[in-house]
């Protein structure tokens, strides 16, 4: 019973820490950062996680050079400055869950945002001119193994990272 009851704290306090950061996203460099915005679960526990949408006009998640954007939650994401409408779900603990949802849909405030963070982002930047490609998985590598938080191609460089203030945490990807 004892087992039970620390495994059941240990999975509460996981949670509780799931969603509590706002992720912003600040693209310094001036090339388009092109890939798949991530989400999942703390620790890597597994579970439900999602994939952004393509924003307009992309074809694919896209932060623009010289743009910055601000998500505060999952649930909130389609009225940010690059607003993600459509959330892609995977979850393989219950198939039944896997496909798009809006992101202002119940299922997203009520099961994703109490359960998920913000897992990374796997994405290139490339140089017209020259045709150089810098590609990133930067990311917590606590939700996803592969991930780093700082990287440095040909041209360009990325960190992402937390700041816990008073006010709580905040999450930045920052690229140069």
């Amino acid at each position: 019973m004892k087992k039970i009851s620390l495994l059941v704290s240990v999975l509460a306090g996981v949670l509780s820490f799931a969603q509590s950061s706002p992720l912003i996203i600040q693209n310094y460099n001036t090339f388009d950062a092109v890939g798949r915005l991530r989400t999942g679960m703390p620790g890597g526990v597994p579970g439900p996680y999602m994939f952004a949408a393509p924003n307009a006009p992309y074809g694919t998640y896209t932060v623009p050079g010289g743009a910055m954007t601000q998500y505060n939650t999952f649930s909130a994401s389609g009225t940010a400055a690059l607003p993600i409408t459509t959330w892609y779900v995977t979850d393989p603990t219950n198939p039944a869950n896997n496909g798009g949802y809006a992101y202002n849909d119940p299922f997203i405030s009520s099961v994703i945002n109490p359960s998920n963070v913000w897992g990374g982002f796997h994405f290139w930047l490339t140089d017209p001119s020259s045709g150089a490609t810098d590609t990133y998985q930067l990311g917590d590598p606590t939700v996803y193994s592969g991930f780093t938080t700082t990287g440095t191609g040909t041209f360009s460089s990325a960190d992402w990272f937390t700041i816990t203030t008073p006010s709580g945490p905040t999450t930045y990807l920052q690229i140069f």
